[in-house]
């Protein structure tokens, strides 16, 4: 039977586009270099899955889509999940971020080589969230770091986009920089001053 869930939290992303991701706009519009390389890091503030509380988790998505056009699928995928949670929370956010429970990880999994991750793995997650700025740590697999933009004509503000339809981000999306790394055996970039922006997500699934 389907298991009801919701969660909420904080989700930042870097990928290695110009500001701003045509991707982001829209997976039918071509990626600036031709391909993107892309890491998605979440952090659950709170969720419940059936029973299983998920919150204070982390998770990292990085994948390869060939491109030019994301739409177009095969993307390499690859999910970290936190090595803090426990048997019963793995099987959860594996559950979530699979697809197979609803939500919109269900929508973005159609994208991935054959509907699967390529490989599934838990480790510690270091996640910072410090004023303008968002990090997250997985051993020596990942890194990405993102600031955001200052606007305003005191440039104290965030630089924000609202009304774009997005499956896995929140109605605002702050805008900012990324650097980012990925050494693995699937896949490895490295990257300095790309697309990167943060929003407050709210999922359910069922």
């Amino acid at each position: 039977m389907a298991v009801e869930w919701t969660a909420e939290g904080d989700l930042f992303e870097g990928c290695n586009c110009n500001l701003l991701c045509p991707c982001h706009v829209s997976f039918r519009q071509p990626a600036t270099n031709g391909h993107c390389d892309t890491i998605w890091a979440v952090s659950f503030s709170k969720g419940n899955y059936g029973g299983v509380d998920l919150a204070g988790l982390n998770v990292a998505i990085f994948l390869h889509s060939p491109g030019p056009i994301m739409a177009d699928g095969d993307w390499t995928c690859v999910l970290l999940v936190d090595d803090n949670s426990s048997p019963e929370q793995g099987e959860a956010l594996q559950a979530i971020f699979s697809g197979t429970e609803g939500g919109p990880w269900q929508i973005m999994s159609q994208f991935y080589t054959d509907g699967k991750y390529k490989a599934v793995k838990r480790m510690p997650l270091e996640m910072t969230i410090d004023g303008r700025t968002r990090t997250i740590r997985a051993s020596d697999i990942l890194f990405l770091e993102m600031q955001t933009l200052r606007g305003g004509e005191d440039r104290s503000g965030l630089v924000t986009i609202h009304n774009l339809r997005n499956v896995i981000h929140g109605d605002e999306h702050v805008m900012g920089l990324s650097t980012s790394k990925v050494e693995d055996e699937t896949m490895t970039w490295e990257y300095q001053g790309r697309h990167g922006l943060y929003s407050k997500f709210n999922w359910s699934g069922s």
